[in-house]
């Protein structure tokens, strides 16, 4: 009984025991999740949830990255002239975790400050950080100045002060169409132009130099460092050519100055058969290396303004500068569009070269009550298609836009790309605006001031492309700005090949508007903008500045010029904007202002192209020839000799049988018709003769002045014309100076009996 009781006692202890050591498992176990979960949740947390910022904290931490800036891609004129390129300069920056001591700091401060020219206490503030291992100090400084970093360096054993490699933009031909070519920021990114536009294939992908640090947070040696090469971006070969810009541009500033313009001058040279663009300028252009920086005229208007003010009005300034005024600014065409008005008539056959109409002075619409005049008040009279584009004739183009049709105006307008954009891949293109196509249709006043190009708008860029369909054979080309992408090696990678848009007018109806605009420069509105020797087209026009406040008697004058006139190579575009109050309103004009600075840049872009001058029997002074030399010569050899180059007259002065002087002397040129003096008992006179005034002297009689005293003419400007009203207009030395016997004076001509102010409501 007793063994019972024991065995029993023996089975509870060890069930209790058991159950105590369950009871216990069960606790630790309890307690081992309790405590796992949480380390399993930090656990996830550090490699999961954070892994990405500690990995990067930990490359931080025991590395160090160098960023290797990729060149920026270069831009070049169609010639491989540099436009833009990027140079190797440098940026200085300071490790403050190396420097050991406030006076160690402020002795850098101070040297960087000085030859850096920063302020002290900015240099200052970037070292007072001593767990910072970049601060940057100054980017884009110069190879030279970053040497007396270097040798300020080097000298005072400064190892926080460091230098990395950096690039800067810089643009070789300074303001040479800045609007076009725009700029970078100071970290590299475009802001304006072709920079802007095309910044996506200038920028390159930076490379960078990884450096492994030890604990100390030291450089590592070299074996410890990975590179990764940049990778340089694709550069643009644009269509501009770079010394047609200049020779534009010159004229430009001069007009400006001469029209006393309010609101600049532009101008366009596109290729009408290919779209391609050669010239796009806009006058006061900026220095690119320096675009921010204005003119002192600019500068002396912020005088007495807040600094707000200031600020305000430096960044209008700012933005009037960099405005390309070709693809940007609108305005009313004016009378260039009759160009596009007539070939429409034509295309559709309602009016021939034999169609005639008649001129008041002044035409009724149906609808309106009002007269719509035409710029000559007194009335053309009965006129051919021929003679009403040559005369610019409103009343005329009324009836021959009327003839087209709402319906058809209005769809040719969009087909010559009206109201659209060009899609030329430049930033800031504007579409111009068209009337309302409902209005239009139901109002006929709308096509009668259309059909002479008032009351819709557009840009220089769209005149010129339409005109260029005009002329080209019909066809509406893609105007384009590059002409080829090249990788980093010159390869290239993409031509940018001529885009057809549509097909406007025929082949046939081309031709005719060649001939037409041919005739409107040999003896039309456009007559100033002959160039002797040379076959040019165009057309003038003077359009009212509309749809703004205070605009009355302001104009914008303009000439769209074609050459060569029979096979177009290239169509030029000039816009002068608001001529000031020193002209007289009368001359505002494109007739009188636009179509002679057409010619004079004409005189010099066909030259360069390779045009070589042809000259007619009718030529009032005919070719330029350039004067032998025949001193030392028989009287009648030097006499053929004059006569085998092209001189008619030669007048022989003394009895002598060598030549010993001749006037004008061997290299000059001057025109065939002038008279070439030998002298055969002296040398060539050196004596002063005093220059007499012909302006406003008629060609002839210019001549005969300066033949009189002594001189030789050098014409130009209108010098063909069956009118009497061509005058002189300058003279390139003022009357009354002495200059010696022979010298030659250069005279700019002019037809003072041309206008094309666009009609307006009576």
């Amino acid at each position: 009984m007793a063994e019972k009781k024991e065995t029993s006692k023996q089975e509870r202890e060890r069930r209790a025991s058991r159950s105590m050591r369950i009871r216990m498992s069960v606790m630790l176990a309890i307690f081992g999740v309790c405590v796992f979960i949480p380390l399993v949740i930090q656990l996830y947390n550090l490699q999961i949830v954070q892994h990405e910022e500690l990995e990067r904290r930990a490359i931080v931490q025991q590395t160090r990255g160098t960023v290797v800036e990729a060149d920026r891609g270069v831009i070049y004129d169609r010639n491989g002239k540099v436009l833009a390129a990027s140079a190797s300069v440098e940026t200085i920056y300071l490790a403050p975790v190396y420097i050991e001591s406030d006076e160690e700091a402020r002795f850098i401060a101070q040297g960087l400050s000085e030859i850096l020219e920063l302020d002290y206490d900015e240099v200052y503030e970037k070292t007072t950080d001593r767990s910072s291992y970049y601060q940057r100090v100054k980017r884009k400084v110069e190879k030279d100045v970053a040497d007396e970093v270097r040798e300020f360096k080097s000298e005072n054993g400064l190892t926080a002060i460091q230098i990395e490699p950096d690039t800067k933009r810089y643009y070789p031909l300074g303001s040479t169409a800045s609007q076009l070519i725009g700029f970078v920021n100071v970290d590299g990114e475009g802001l304006e132009g072709v920079e802007y536009s095309y910044d996506e294939e200038l920028t390159g992908v930076a490379g960078k130099i990884v450096t492994a640090k030890n604990a100390a947070g030291t450089s590592m040696s070299y074996k410890f460092e990975k590179y990764y090469d940049e990778q340089d971006g694709y550069s643009l070969v644009l269509t501009i050519d770079a010394t047609m810009q200049q020779i534009v541009e010159k004229h430009l500033e001069q007009a400006v100055i001469d029209c006393d313009l309010e609101n600049r001058a532009s101008a366009i040279v596109m290729n009408p058969k290919t779209g391609e663009i050669l010239v796009d300028a806009t006058s006061g252009g900026v220095d690119l290396n320096n675009p921010r920086e204005l003119t002192e005229e600019q500068e002396a208007s912020l005088e007495g303004l807040s600094d707000e003010e200031a600020a305000a009005k430096r960044t209008e300034y700012w933005y009037a500068n960099w405005r390309n005024k070709t693809i940007s600014d609108t305005y009313d065409p004016g009378s260039i569009f009759k160009l596009i008005t007539c070939s429409m008539a034509l295309e559709e056959g309602t009016v021939t070269l034999d169609s005639t109409f008649t001129c008041t002075g002044s035409a009724m619409v149906r609808g309106w009550s009002k007269p719509i005049n035409c710029w000559k008040r007194a009335g053309h009279g009965t006129q051919t298609l021929t003679r009403a584009l040559q005369n610019s004739c409103n009343p005329a183009f009324i009836q021959i836009g009327l003839s087209v049709g709402q319906e058809k105006f209005y769809s040719y307008l969009q087909a010559f790309g009206f109201g659209q954009y060009t899609n030329i891949a430049l930033s800031g293109e504007a579409t111009g605006l068209l009337h309302d196509y409902q209005n239009f249709i139901s109002q006929e006043v709308s096509l009668a001031v259309a059909s002479f190009g008032q009351t819709f708008t557009a840009t220089p860029i769209q005149v010129a492309t339409a005109v260029s369909a005009v002329v080209n054979g019909g066809y509406l080309m893609e105007p384009h700005i590059v002409k080829e992408i090249q990788d980093s090696d010159g390869n290239v990678v993409e031509t940018i090949e001529p885009t057809v848009v549509r097909q406007v007018i025929s082949e046939e109806t081309s031709a005719t508007m060649r001939y037409l605009a041919e005739q409107v420069v040999a003896d039309g509105s456009g007559r100033n903008a002959q160039v002797a020797g040379y076959r040019i087209g165009g057309k003038t026009a003077t359009s009212e500045k509309t749809g703004e406040l205070d605009n009355e008697g302001k104009y914008v004058a303009s000439f769209i010029a074609i050459a060569p006139a029979d096979d177009p190579e290239i169509v030029l575009l000039v816009q002068l904007d608001t001529p000031g109050e020193s002209i007289p309103q009368s001359q505002r004009s494109g007739g009188y202002l636009a179509a002679p600075l057409a010619g004079r840049i004409l005189a010099e872009l066909l030259p360069y192209l390779g045009y070589e001058p042809e000259y007619s029997g009718d030529e009032m002074f005919g070719k330029q020839v350039t004067v032998p030399d025949v001193i030392g010569d028989g009287v009648e050899t030097a006499k053929e000799r004059l006569t085998t180059t092209g001189f008619a007259n030669v007048r022989v002065v003394g009895d002598g049988e060598t030549v010993l002087g001749q006037l004008p002397a061997s290299g000059a040129s001057i025109t065939a018709g002038q008279t070439v003096i030998i002298y055969t008992e002296t040398e060539t006179p050196s004596d002063l003769v005093t220059v007499p005034n012909v302006v406003g002297l008629s060609p002839q009689n210019a001549n005969t002045a300066l033949t009189n005293a002594g001189l030789f003419i050098k014409p130009a400007g209108a010098l063909s014309s069956q009118t009497s009203t061509i005058q002189a207009a300058t003279q390139s030395v003022v009357a009354g100076e002495q200059v010696p016997r022979g010298t030659i004076i250069e005279v700019s001509f002019l037809d003072t009996n041309v206008s094309d102010f666009a009609g307006v409501y009576g």
